[in-house]
């Protein structure tokens, strides 16, 4: 019997951190909303902005 099956009722809670670079927006959370929302964030670079990178 594993822990999920002792605890009955018991609610399961995972806390995770997320920390990136999204094109579009300045942090986590509006990369978040942004996907909630369906807003297109990709864009296309040209070669010298890929050797900038």
């Amino acid at each position: 019997m594993d822990n999920w099956e002792t605890h009955d009722g018991m609610d399961a809670i995972a806390v995770i951190r997320m920390a990136g670079r999204f094109p579009g927006t300045k942090n986590v959370d509006k990369f978040w909303q942004n996907l909630r929302d369906g807003v297109e964030s990709i864009s296309l670079i040209g070669e010298q902005e890929e050797i900038e990178l």
